[in-house]
């Protein structure tokens, strides 16, 4: 989980800024990105998946106007989840729209939003949380 970080792009053609592997719906993985910044020179893409099961979720993050059309790595994989929730900037329009990488409701999100995610309750503190 990246948590009100800054993402700065350097990217001179074209760029990525995740790429996830999560090959079974058992794996505890996937990245989480709240409240970040996503900034500097583009076009990119906001994620890949490079497994069957990978999850990369943004929410509540702020995007510059460097997002690629279509803002994923085009895939054909039904069973990753790539998505958004509540992001906003000029970038983040670029995210709406893709019918395999839906902008999520609150039900869908919150499994990203909460330490839970990065079994956080044994090492982040309450006033990080």
């Amino acid at each position: 989980m990246y948590k009100e970080c800054e993402l700065h792009s350097i990217a001179t053609e074209f760029g990525s800024i995740a790429a996830q592997y999560r090959n079974t719906p058992e794996e505890k993985t996937g990245f989480a990105f709240v409240q970040c910044r996503v900034t500097g020179t583009g076009p990119l893409y906001v994620g890949r998946a490079m497994g069957r099961y990978a999850r990369i979720v943004y929410s509540f993050t702020y995007f510059e106007d460097i997002v690629a059309h279509g803002g994923w790595d085009p895939t054909h994989n039904k069973t990753a989840l790539l998505g958004a929730y509540k992001c906003r900037g000029p970038g983040a329009k670029v995210l709406k729209g893709v019918s395999w990488a839906p902008e999520l409701d609150y039900n869908s999100a919150h499994p990203f939003l909460v330490k839970s995610f990065v079994n956080g309750r044994h090492w982040i503190a309450l006033s990080d949380s």
